[in-house]
């Protein structure tokens, strides 16, 4: 059956590992959209343990109106990879419709990227014409010293490439919560994490 979404329902599917804080901050943003905008948001958290190492598949979906979509996302506006090697063995670009935008996280030197790329995650991102965007998640996170939780640093990646709010809202609203999520955690914390923030934009390629 062909099924049609309005035109101004964003969705975003989003790969991450169980562990790594993919699913928590995908909840966060599905709250901080839900409850600070007159958007209407919906999510679906897919775990699936068989395919090594308990891989997450988030499924976003944003809009104007209450969401009552009973299926999982399967043209999705923006796709992010929280682990390059997902890139290998998932179908990561086949969800994308055309013209997205994939959102990677990966380690590699901006100009190497492309090399990288499986042939055929190449040749889908060419005949769907996706935008693709990098940034070393781990290595920012490291930096602010989050250690290894990407979570803060994607969320804010994936709020400046979605389009689900503009952009100094965007800024704001992860910044209110990231305030109501560690403020009692402290000063140090709240500061690390505004510091993963403002690093993610400057750093996405």
């Amino acid at each position: 059956g062909v099924r049609i979404e309005a035109e101004d329902v964003v969705r975003a599917v989003v790969f991450g590992l169980g562990s790594d804080g993919t699913v928590g901050s995908n909840k966060n943003t599905v709250k901080i959209v839900g409850e600070g905008t007159s958007q209407f948001v919906q999510g679906y958290f897919v775990y699936d343990s068989k395919k090594s190492g308990s891989v997450t598949v988030s499924h976003l979906r944003f809009g104007p109106r209450p969401i009552r979509s009973t299926y999982l996302v399967d043209q999705a506006h923006l796709v992010a990879c929280h682990h390059p090697q997902f890139l290998e063995r998932l179908e990561i670009v086949e969800c994308a419709a055309p013209n997205a935008t994939l959102l990677l996280n990966a380690p590699w030197a901006p100009d190497e990227v492309w090399e990288r790329l499986p042939a055929e995650v190449r040749a889908g991102l060419v005949e769907k014409r996706m935008r693709l965007f990098v940034i070393d998640a781990y290595r920012l996170a490291e930096e602010v010293g989050l250690g290894k939780t990407l979570g803060t640093v994607m969320q804010a990646a994936f709020f400046l490439r979605s389009g689900v709010l503009p952009h100094d809202q965007a800024l704001a609203a992860i910044k209110h919560s990231i305030e109501k999520s560690y403020g009692k955690r402290g000063d140090v914390v709240v500061k690390r994490n505004f510091a993963a923030v403002e690093l993610a934009e400057a750093r996405l390629v």
